[in-house]
């Protein structure tokens, strides 16, 4: 009976430590540099986000974001404004998005288009 038991305990973890051995393919996709750029009637934007592993065993990420913004008025170019976010996210794996802790914004992915939805804007992968 003891025997019996045993074998049965040790089926049974095993079945859930193979369940685990699926990979995420989102969660593999997620790291890396995001950009876009916008051309706008009074300006340019140019826009990046950093996505970096923070702690693994609890999908949490260092999300940057770096802004820059060329504004033209009356034809004449402006000084750029520069603007550098950096915040921590939380990847969720059964809805596969994450997110930002700060203001709770939500980032989605796409690995087939390689890209990154964060709001209206759409963001390429480039590594």
């Amino acid at each position: 009976m003891k025997q019996k038991l045993l074998y049965y305990l040790f089926v049974a973890m095993l079945l859930s430590s193979c369940s685990n051995l699926k990979t995420d393919k989102t969660l593999v996709f997620l790291p890396g540099t995001y950009v876009r750029s916008e051309l706008r009637e009074f300006g340019q934007i140019n826009d990046t986000i950093t996505i970096k592993v923070h702690h693994s065993e609890v999908n949490s990420f260092v999300i940057e974001q770096r802004w820059r913004y060329d504004r033209i008025l009356d034809g004449v170019p402006q000084e750029p404004e520069y603007k550098v976010i950096k915040d921590l996210g939380m990847y969720n794996s059964s809805k596969k998005l994450l997110q930002n802790q700060r203001n709770l914004r939500i980032y989605s992915f796409d690995e087939r288009k390689k890209v990154l939805y964060y709001g209206i804007s759409v963001f390429q992968k480039i590594k």
